[in-house]
């Protein structure tokens, strides 16, 4: 189990680097999976501190994933943070159904994922 390990399912590339670079600067560990099955995977294997799943990735049910993440034993207490267009509120919504802990838009992340850590992932 990697202690400061925050797990992520990010596609963008431009917004998955900028994410990297804030946690490496905070002391974090960042870890990527490249769709949901690796994620779940790695949630139960590595046991990250705060796991961040974008909204709008494609080919993904985000709501289920937050589901199968929430009804696992071995992964439901590690927060999740949802994030996504602001515009989209039908996602935002289905992803709050589903059990995140939070979810917030694109620009909340990007302007306060400081914040957001100190808040979710125990610190």
């Amino acid at each position: 189990m990697a202690e400061r390990l925050v797990l992520a399912l990010v596609p963008d590339l431009m917004f998955a680097t900028q994410i990297e670079q804030v946690l490496e600067r905070l002391g974090y560990l960042p870890g990527f999976a490249p769709n949901a099955a690796a994620l779940l995977e790695r949630a139960r294997t590595d046991r990250p501190r705060l796991m961040l799943l974008d909204l709008a990735a494609r080919g993904t049910d985000v709501p289920t994933t937050i589901r199968a993440l929430k009804d696992d034993a071995t992964t439901r207490a590690v927060p999740v943070v949802a994030f996504g267009p602001h515009l989209d509120e039908a996602a935002r919504a289905a992803a709050q159904a589903a059990g995140a802990d939070a979810v917030v838009a694109n620009s909340k992340l990007a302007f306060d994922l400081p914040g957001l850590l100190a808040r979710y992932a125990g610190e």
